[in-house]
């Protein structure tokens, strides 16, 4: 069975999207074919069989131009392929959905966001099966909807066992004082103010501790949220606590979750991000205030949103935690990428 795989961006070094290159590789061993359509084409090595092609968006190729690549790559390739992956943007399930329709080829979507649109409920309209990582990631009623948790590549994200001790929980916090971590665009909807706040209420009350940032701004918004969050820091004398370490190699975000004793966790998505998977994965204590987390952590790891003493106060009651098996252990059953790509064929291969 060949397999026509739609996504925003192949490349491995790219930190919010370099972990699809692992799921097309795990696609590529299920499927006699995996042809690939992106909009932007970066570093990749990439199965024999498996040919990516980019719409031109790295090319410098503007919309009109992406769009007629597209129509004519899925009319060109229509021999090459038996069913259609679609990852994330609706919009192509309903640009190319007409088409596929009419030539009998299974549309698969994958869309795990808070937020319903109107591209969204075209999309549900076309698409035979819509895979997603928890309820509260497709808002929409839909028969097609299969829940079937996120994909973590639990070999790549996992515990450092030469900084730590998993079965000792040894604390961690008496060197260098608490050392937290946040991950992921930099946006409103991080909510990024109540961890600054929880950090001053840490610093009056005496408490060592550092918080890094990873992530990058990726509109006009996001520059100008990073300056204020960046002035408030200021204004609170909290520069000396804070680094911004920007735009990362996804790769290169296990040795951020290894190194940090908690990751805080406070967007306003209200789906299940793969962030605070990533760092269960790897052991880390977290912290949440995302509605979603709430349904398998305990209390000692959520806070209520937009509170930072309860926040500040949670940090300070982990103290001396140190990692946790069962957190990976969770990741291990209910999302790991192995398992996920598995049944994402089986329900494919079934279709025919």
């Amino acid at each position: 069975m060949k397999l026509l795989i739609i996504t925003q961006k192949v490349d491995e070094n790219d930190q919010l999207l370099g972990f699809f290159i692992e799921w097309i590789r795990l696609f590529s061993k299920k499927f006699e074919k995996v042809t690939v359509l992106c909009l932007e084409e970066g570093s990749l090595a990439l199965p024999d069989n498996v040919r990516a092609i980019s719409l031109g968006k790295d090319k410098g190729a503007g919309k009109l131009r992406q769009f007629l690549n597209f129509q004519f790559s899925i009319f060109n390739l229509r021999n090459n392929y038996d069913a259609v992956f679609v990852h994330m943007n609706p919009i192509w399930v309903v640009l190319g959905g007409w088409w596929w329709r009419l030539t009998g080829k299974k549309i698969f979507f994958w869309y795990t966001s808070g937020g319903v649109t109107a591209k969204l409920k075209l999309a549900e309209k076309f698409a035979d099966t819509i895979f997603t990582a928890s309820k509260e990631s497709f808002r929409l009623p839909s028969k097609k909807v299969i829940v079937t948790g996120h994909g973590i590549d639990t070999e790549l994200f996992k515990p450092d066992f030469s900084r730590s001790n998993l079965d000792r929980r040894t604390p961690r916090f008496d060197l260098g004082g608490i050392k937290i971590l946040s991950v992921g665009r930099v946006s409103p909807v991080k909510n990024y103010e109540t961890l600054i706040n929880a950090a001053k209420i840490l610093k009056d009350g005496g408490v060592n501790f550092s918080v890094t940032m990873v992530g990058e701004t990726a509109l006009d918004s996001d520059v100008r949220y990073l300056a204020s969050l960046k002035f408030r820091i200021k204004s609170l004398k909290l520069e000396e606590n804070f680094s911004f370490i920007g735009k990362i190699n996804h790769k290169e975000l296990p040795k951020y979750y290894q190194s940090h004793d908690i990751f805080v966790h406070l967007s306003k998505t209200g789906s299940l991000d793969k962030t605070i998977l990533e760092a269960m994965a790897c052991g880390c204590n977290v912290l949440s205030s995302n509605d979603s987390s709430r349904k398998f952590l305990k209390d000692e790891s959520v806070f209520k949103e937009d509170d930072p003493e309860e926040l500040a106060g949670k940090i300070k009651n982990l103290c001396g935690a140190g990692c946790r098996r069962e957190f990976r252990d969770y990741v291990l059953e209910n999302h790991d990428l192995d398992k996920l790509i598995s049944k994402i064929y089986a329900t494919i291969n079934d279709s025919r």
